[in-house]
């Protein structure tokens, strides 16, 4: 039986696009490969910020989100439409760190595959703790750790990727912090923090 919240109980969920809504990475090393010749896996990128022959990777994706073509036919994360679609109950926004020239062709991307994210935020990386919500889910530690330290209420999901833990001081908050590797995991623990806040 699926359950509905009162508004009182409803979750505020802020949700990261690239690793989370979009498989960037996934696309990314598809372009490297096409255009330098070099082939990666996504377990080759073990930190966030991971260089290959000189060139820094974040920098690359930043050029590609520049143009609207490549930013329109990013690829989904496996399952993340039906995990957007259970957590229909709650209010679910979008935040991300992209540049401002990459946000017209986001939200058209928005548009085609979550049409219900419908607030945006912009927020460079480290300062998502600023967006109103609380829950983050994200696939860098240093958001998720920002976040829940500002906060002792508030609770992230770290979406697990190779490059997801950059040795920052996430640990220090494990009782607000839950590691999901997959959509399916993220909902259960949304779930759990749901249960968790109304006893």
């Amino acid at each position: 039986m699926k359950e509905v919240f009162s508004e009182e109980h409803r979750l505020k969920i802020a949700v990261d696009i690239d690793g989370v809504l979009a498989d960037q990475v996934g696309a990314v090393l598809g372009v490297i490969e096409r255009e330098y010749g070099l082939r990666y896996l996504k377990s080759d990128i073990n930190r966030a910020h991971w260089n290959f022959a000189g060139r820094e990777l974040w920098s690359e994706i930043s050029r590609l989100l520049a143009d609207p073509d490549y930013t329109i036919n990013l690829p989904l994360i496996e399952g993340s439409q039906n995990g957007i679609s259970q957590l229909a109950d709650h209010r679910v926004c979008v935040v991300t760190a992209r540049r401002p020239n990459a946000e017209e062709a986001t939200k058209q991307w928005l548009t085609m595959h979550f049409p219900s994210l419908t607030e945006y935020h912009r927020a460079s990386t480290g300062t998502k703790h600023a967006i109103p919500s609380d829950v983050l889910i994200d696939d860098l530690d240093i958001n998720i750790s920002e976040f829940v330290k500002s906060d002792p209420d508030r609770d992230g999901i770290l979406f697990l990727h190779p490059w997801s833990l950059n040795e920052t001081d996430i640990e220090s908050y494990s009782d607000q912090v839950h590691y999901c590797p997959d959509w399916k995991s993220v909902v259960r623990a949304i779930k759990e923090i749901q249960r968790r806040k109304d006893i």
